[in-house]
C-alpha cells in the first residue's frame, strides 16, 4: 500500500495574531485563524490548516480559582489516548518575564485521535488550551510530515505568545 507524497514548505512563515481576546501570538502563513460560532465562548478558535485537513481547536478560559482543576483536566483528556498511544511525552516552556508557561503533549501513535495537545497559563488569570485534530482516519504515519510542521508552528506559537 502506499500513500500520496505530501507537499511540506521548505521554511515555516508567520504572521502575527491579535484579537479583542487577552491573548497574541505568532501563526504559520498556511493557517486561518477562524472565530468559531460561540457567542457564550467569545475567545474560542479554530486554527485550521485546510491543505491538510487539520485544525488547531483553541479555547480560552478565564481563571476563577481553578487552576488546579483546568490542569487536571488536560492531564485527563491527554490520558484518554493512552490505550492507543505508544508513547505520551511532555515538554515545558517557562518564560517568566512574559509570564508564560506552558506544556505540550506529545501523543505518539498510529492511530491517536491527536498527535498534539498544550496549554498555555499565567497561573492568576489566563488558561488557553489546544488540541490538534485532522479530519480524516488517523494514520499518523503517513501524515508525519504534517504532525512534524505543525509540532514547529506550535513551537512559534508558544515562544512567541504574550498576555495582553
Amino acid at each position: 500500500m502506499g500513500y500520496f507524497h505530501i507537499e511540506i514548505p521548505a521554511k515555516n512563515e508567520y504572521q502575527h495574531f491579535s484579537s479583542a481576546c487577552p491573548f497574541e501570538f505568532d501563526i504559520s502563513t498556511l493557517a486561518k485563524m477562524q472565530l468559531t460560532d460561540s457567542i457564550a465562548q467569545p475567545c474560542f478558535y479554530n486554527l485550521e490548516y485546510p491543505q491538510w485537513k487539520a485544525t488547531i481547536h483553541i479555547s480560552y478560559i478565564p481563571l476563577k480559582n481553578d487552576l488546579k482543576q483546568l490542569i487536571d483536566e488536560e492531564h485527563h483528556r491527554k490520558e484518554k489516548h493512552l490505550a492507543l498511544a505508544a508513547s505520551i511525552t511532555d515538554s515545558s516552556f517557562i518564560f517568566p518575564n512574559k509570564k508564560v508557561s506552558a506544556t505540550v503533549f506529545n501523543i505518539n501513535g498510529t492511530k491517536t485521535a491527536t498527535p498534539l495537545q498544550f496549554f498555555v497559563t499565567d497561573s492568576t488569570k489566563h488558561f488557553f488550551r489546544a488540541s490538534l485534530y485532522f479530519y480524516h482516519t488517523p494514520n499518523n504515519d503517513s501524515i508525519q510530515p504534517v504532525i512534524k510542521y505543525i509540532k514547529e508552528d506550535v513551537r512559534r506559537l508558544i515562544k512567541s505568545f504574550e498576555w495582553k
